[in-house]
Formats: C-alpha cells, sequence, structure tokens
C-alpha cells in the first residue's frame, strides 16, 4: 500500500512538474512574439526579426508536443505563420505554404472544441462556425485561408470556399469587430473588395460593401493604418480615385508609429514605396 501511495505522489509530482513546464514554455513563446509585434520593421532588422518568430514557433510546437490539442498554442501558431508569410517571406510559394500551415492550426483551434466538431458533423462547417464563440480561432484561419486563396481566387470560388471565408469573417464581426484594431472589419472589406469581377451570382467583387466595411474600419481606428491600406488597395484602386490614394497615402507617411510597432512600420514602407513610383 506505501509502495502504491509513493508511485501516486510521484506522478501526481511529474504531472504538476509537466504543466508547469507547459505553461513556462507557452510564457517564453508569447513574450518573443509580443517582442516581435511591437518592434518597428525595418530591412536591416528583417533576419533577427524572422529568427525570434521563428524560435517564438518552435516553442509553440514544443508546446503541443506536451498538449497537441492546446488552443493558445494552436491559436498562436495560426497567427506567427500569418505573420511568416505576411510579414518576412518573398517567394510566393514559401508565403503560400506558411498560409496552408496556419490555416491548419486555426482549424485545429477550432476543432479543438468537441461542440464544434459535433455541430459541423450534424450540419457543416458554415453551421459549426456560426455557432463558435472563439474569436481568435475564427479570425487566424479566416486570415490565412483568404490569404491562402489569393493565389487561385477562381480556384477557391469553384471549390466552394468562399461561403466558409464570408462565415468565418461574418462571425468575427458578431464577437467582436474591433479585434485588432477593427480587424474583421477591415477584413470584411477586403473580402468584398478582392473577389473577381466575374459573375459567380453572390461572390463576386462588390465595391459598395467592400467600401461599408473598410469606412468603418478606417473610423474606428485610424491608428491602425493598414486600415487605410486596405481602403487604397480593395476600394480606391479598383474605382481608380488617384486623387484620394495620393491623400491616404501621404496620410500613412505622416502618421506616427503608435502601438501596432511591426505592422504601422510595414505600412509606411508600403506607402513611401507606392508615393516614389
Amino acid at each position: 500500500m506505501r509502495t502504491l501511495l509513493v508511485l501516486a505522489a510521484v506522478a501526481l509530482v511529474g504531472l504538476t512538474s509537466a504543466a508547469q513546464t507547459l505553461e513556462e514554455i507557452i510564457a517564453h513563446a508569447d513574450e518573443i512574439f509580443q517582442e516581435v509585434w511591437t518592434t518597428e520593421y525595418t530591412p536591416e532588422n528583417h533576419a533577427a526579426l524572422e529568427a525570434r518568430l521563428r524560435e517564438a514557433i518552435d516553442l509553440y510546437k514544443e508546446a503541443l508536443a506536451q498538449d497537441e490539442t492546446n488552443v493558445h498554442a494552436l491559436i498562436m501558431l495560426s497567427r506567427c505563420y500569418y505573420t511568416l508569410a505576411d510579414t518576412f517571406l518573398t517567394k510566393d510559394s514559401d508565403k503560400k505554404d506558411a498560409y496552408i500551415q496556419g490555416q491548419e492550426y486555426g482549424e485545429r483551434a477550432l476543432r479543438a472544441d468537441p461542440g464544434f466538431v459535433e455541430i459541423e458533423k450534424q450540419d457543416g462547417f458554415v453551421a459549426a462556425v456560426q455557432a463558435c464563440e472563439n474569436l481568435e480561432a475564427l479570425y487566424w484561419t479566416y486570415a490565412n485561408w483568404a490569404r491562402k486563396d489569393e493565389y487561385d481566387k477562381i480556384g477557391a470560388i469553384l471549390r466552394g470556399d468562399a461561403p466558409k471565408l464570408e462565415a468565418l469573417i461574418t462571425r468575427c464581426a458578431e464577437l467582436d469587430e474591433m479585434y485588432l484594431c477593427a480587424g474583421p472589419l477591415r477584413a470584411l472589406g477586403a473580402f468584398w473588395g478582392a473577389l473577381p469581377k466575374l459573375p459567380f451570382g453572390r461572390y463576386r467583387q462588390n465595391l459598395d460593401l467592400a467600401y461599408t466595411y473598410l469606412s468603418q474600419a478606417v473610423e474606428k481606428c485610424p491608428e491602425y493604418l493598414e486600415n487605410l491600406r486596405f481602403m487604397i488597395e480593395y476600394y480606391l484602386e479598383p474605382k481608380g480615385e488617384e486623387q484620394e490614394i495620393q491623400t491616404l497615402l501621404q496620410r500613412i507617411v505622416d502618421a506616427p508609429l503608435g502601438d501596432y510597432a511591426l505592422d504601422n512600420s510595414l505600412t509606411k514602407i508600403w506607402a513611401r514605396k507606392k508615393l516614389e513610383g
């Protein structure tokens, strides 16, 4: 009996130690990601920042080795792969592969909820999304999936991706339209502005809807400069509004870096290049 109690105590200590180790791994990864997210991007620190982001990715994967259904690690891997592709990778094939991985981690985070899996089995993916409460898993699944589909827009529509993407980002807006400085509104504007012009029923370019969402994003959170960039890319450029484009580009260049150092610095670099022609 005493031997059994000792073994049980050792097992309990082991479990406690593992839980603490998992928490420490995730905390370290979060710290590194936050460091990258709050650092101004420059061409000179590109390699160093990418290395730090990859370090965070490795740590989140280490956490998953201990707990393969850890939702936070899955979500952060989805976000990390989006950031890796969007910020650091240059080859289209590498970017697409990273977005695919980001989408896969996002979907794993969604399906870590048994309720999501049950609804999906009974009523399909869209119904499961509409009932989901995990905003971050929804958002980063959408972000990676939508970026991936930019490499094959017609194919994405033929595969039936558009209704799933609309469901994901609409649900995000319902849960919190101000997540990541009006991220769902910004994404909805890009969704409607980036669709092909060809007449595929509901899912074709709709610049009126793009403007509706993007104007809200710009009004509610102008300090996040990608809101202004998306207004240019997904509304003003398709409309050919050159004077307004120049005005917004200069507004981006003149804006303070603010609280979103990584993304805002990248947007400012993009705007300067556009102004220089």
